[in-house]
């Protein structure tokens, strides 16, 4: 990323904290911290980058940057970071949680995603009564009130419309079979959600659709249920993110992304190709009953 362009606020946190760790290279943790008159759990923050993570107040970077001894140039553009990663994103006041939320900044940025999911339809791709049935579902043992669900909707299409409209990132969604099967939310809703994802299949500069069908047997990806690749070019940033019932998780260590890499490589290899994968969803539409 340029000197001369500003990322998103989400990214401009991941690259600030990334700054922050290369410059305390071997130092310790307590002995900067007790330097810059902090706390050494504080710095561990600002290094993260991620949904539990912090950026630091304007006078706690300035006596890091100091300590760090820092150029005036530099200083300015680590500054001028720390401002961007405190910029609120749309969907902040919203009802979502911290890793969401830092999810939609990333997706928001992203160059490539390649998301795998055995269970649902990628939310980018679902229609809104299929969101509204699958969000009613999981929040059912929650005992979530009906305006939290109209918001959570209500995000999940926005996502959508961002995305389209910037018409990047390039999705790459390798989905089974049983997911598109299933009859989330009855026949006509399963019905109108195969159309748009035909439909979406069609516009090759964003959307790739790969269909892992039944009987492919034993692949790499048994013993996962979702995953998502997300790849901000610009800065130099990769991530695998996983959503789960009661934490998200974001994996950004080199090992983690290419493991993940190699099983989207095998999956892809193990799933219909684009026009297979169109004519067995058509297939589906065709024994939907009336």
């Amino acid at each position: 990323m340029s000197s001369k362009e500003k990322p998103p606020p989400t990214v401009a946190r991941w690259v600030l904290a990334r700054e922050l760790r290369r410059l305390r290279g071997d130092r310790s943790f307590t002995g900067v911290a007790k330097a810059i008159r902090s706390q050494g759990s504080s710095l561990a923050r600002w290094e993260s980058g991620k949904a539990d993570g912090q950026v630091p107040g304007v006078h706690s970077l300035e006596r890091l940057l100091a300590h760090y001894e820092v150029t005036e140039e530099e200083t300015a553009r680590l500054m001028d970071l720390r401002g961007i990663a405190r910029t609120p994103g749309w969907w902040q006041g919203r009802d979502i949680g911290r890793p969401y939320g830092t999810f939609i900044g990333l997706e928001a940025a992203a160059s490539e995603m390649a998301e795998y999911e055995s269970q649902i339809i990628p939310g980018l791709l679902q229609t809104e009564d299929y969101a509204r049935a699958v969000i009613r579902a999981v929040s059912a043992p929650e005992r979530v009130r009906a305006e939290e669900v109209a918001d959570r909707v209500a995000v999940r299409l926005r996502r959508q419309e961002e995305w389209r409209t910037r018409r990047t990132p390039h999705l790459w969604a390798i989905i089974a079979e049983s997911a598109l099967r299933s009859r989330v939310g009855g026949p006509e809703v399963m019905r109108e959600q195969l159309k748009q994802v035909l439909s979406l299949s069609e516009e090759e500069d964003m959307f790739t659709l790969q269909v892992l069908p039944h009987d492919t047997g034993a692949h790499a990806a048994m013993e996962i249920s979702a995953f998502t690749l997300i790849d901000v070019s610009d800065a130099g940033l990769a991530s695998v993110y996983i959503e789960g019932p009661t934490a998200d998780i974001f994996m950004d260590d080199p090992g983690d992304v290419t493991s993940y890499r190699r099983v989207a490589e095998h999956l892809r290899k193990a799933a219909l190709s684009g026009p297979g994968s169109r004519a067995l969803i058509s297939q589906m539409l065709e024994d939907l009953p009336s």
